[in-house]
């Protein structure tokens, strides 16, 4: 393992400040699901089933949301994209410790809608400080310290219900929001190169001679770049108009999401999204079947442990491991949760399938940035978070089902099934497009 990775990736200017801010913006928002439901249930008297479909319209906002927030940084900038954010999520929580259920259902639909990106954020701004071949190493970074948030920000968010109430906890964490978008808009990270260094010009004299090549037709019109060999970006000055880039019309992400390969990789997010949420489902299932409820905690603690490590060697690592192989590991994997026969064999089993956890997020989110051009980067983050959320979306009430009727390891089968399937379908249809493209270089 290349551990200097690591040391080169936090020595470089704003690295840290980025994933610092990751860290504490996400503590709030990985309470709204827990306290959503413990206020359905707890205050508003309702059943599990009420509580589920309040967290599932607030997963449904966040979903549709998320690339239209991300376009929204590309476009305006990271404060335009925070500014709604910061006035109306935080007011919306407010507003839902005041009214009934039904009203509570499309409040968390319209919270969602306005969640603030900080997923889109710290990954457009991890991928501009640093160059391509160090963003996995930050990405993995911050895909540990999300984990470590989902370990404490829940947890906290029960204990305060208890001892506070879900309404006084719904306002604590309005004002965290609060707090953490103001903090975002002080802060400002850089998400586009231009934002960390200035385009520069050719000297006069060269300048001239280019200007008189361009004129004679002789050469194609390529954008004059100026590289940083500190983070590796490439801000850009277009020879036919002279403008940054930036300025320009921004290109769309589609023509490099909306294809075999593209969608493909959103597939891959959504389905191992879901097997997290298959893990997690049968872990609880599991336990509260054998009456030991009581250590659902320590073992969903030890299944991130695993997913936190697996994150610090993946980002590590010199192998170029793609996403469908992280894919196949996580269903492989999970396997074997299927198979415990108690306490301490699940523990020992999902800390195997953490492992795969947080690099399955990385791979992934690192092969969408790869892909598309740093003008629509936040748009196509915000479509990686989009498919993450519609995978626990889709898989909650799937796996559900699934365990409901057949049991609680004929459900991670299931989501293991699914995973192991796509990550060879991936493999196929890979090797098929390297065969046509020898093909067609060939002739």
């Amino acid at each position: 393992m290349a551990l200097q990775g690591y040391r080169a990736a936090l020595r470089t200017p704003g690295v840290p400040v980025v994933l610092t801010i990751g860290f504490l913006a996400r503590i709030p928002f990985s309470t709204i699901g827990i306290l959503l439901t413990l206020h359905t249930v707890i205050t508003l008297q309702e059943s599990f089933f009420s509580a589920g479909l309040v967290v599932a319209a607030s997963t449904l906002g966040i979903a549709i949301a998320s690339p239209l927030r991300g376009r929204l940084l590309d476009r305006h900038g990271l404060r335009r994209a925070v500014l709604p954010s910061l006035l109306f999520q935080p007011l919306i929580l407010a507003v839902a410790t005041l009214v009934p259920y039904s009203a509570l259902v499309l409040l968390a639909l319209v919270g969602g809608l306005f969640a603030m990106p900080v997923f889109a954020i710290v990954r457009t701004s991890l991928s501009v400080l640093v160059p391509a071949d160090q963003r996995r190493t930050v990405f993995s970074l911050d895909s540990v310290s999300t984990e470590l948030v989902f370990m404490l920000g829940p947890a906290a968010a029960t204990i305060a219900a208890v001892a506070l109430g879900t309404t006084t906890s719904l306002l604590v964490v309005a004002g965290l929001i609060v707090l953490a978008g103001i903090g975002i808009m002080l802060a400002n990270p850089p998400t586009r190169s231009d934002q960390i260094m200035l385009p520069t010009r050719l000297p006069r004299a060269l300048e001239a001679a280019e200007s008189g090549m361009l004129a004679t037709g002789e050469a194609h019109h390529e954008a004059r770049v100026a590289q940083n060999l500190t983070t590796g970006q490439i801000p850009v000055i277009d020879e036919r108009t002279g403008r940054p880039v930036h300025e320009l019309p921004a290109p769309s992400v589609r023509p490099h999401l909306l294809t075999l390969g593209g969608l493909a990789l959103l597939a891959a997010t959504l389905v191992g999204s879901l097997l997290i949420t298959a893990t997690d489902l049968t872990v609880v299932a599991f336990l509260e079947g054998d009456g030991n409820t009581t250590a659902i905690a320590w073992v969903l603690a030890i299944w991130c442990a695993g997913s936190a490590i697996g994150g610090f060697v993946y980002g590590a690592s010199a192998r170029d491991i793609g996403p469908f192989t992280v894919l196949l590991a996580l269903g492989v994997l999970s396997l074997p949760i299927a198979a415990s026969q108690s306490v301490w064999m699940l523990a020992v089993t999902t800390f195997g399938a953490g492992l795969a956890l947080a690099p399955i997020i990385t791979a992934t989110g690192e092969a969408i940035a790869r892909r598309v051009p740093e003008q629509v980067r936040g748009e196509a983050m915000g479509w990686h978070g989009s498919a993450l959320t519609a995978g626990a979306a889709v898989g909650a009430p799937l796996i559900g089902v699934v365990i409901d009727l057949a049991g609680p390891r004929v459900g991670i089968l299931v989501g293991s099934a699914l995973a192991i399937a796509l990550a060879l379908t991936g493999f196929v249809l890979r090797a098929w497009r390297l065969r046509r493209t020898r093909r067609r270089l060939a002739w």
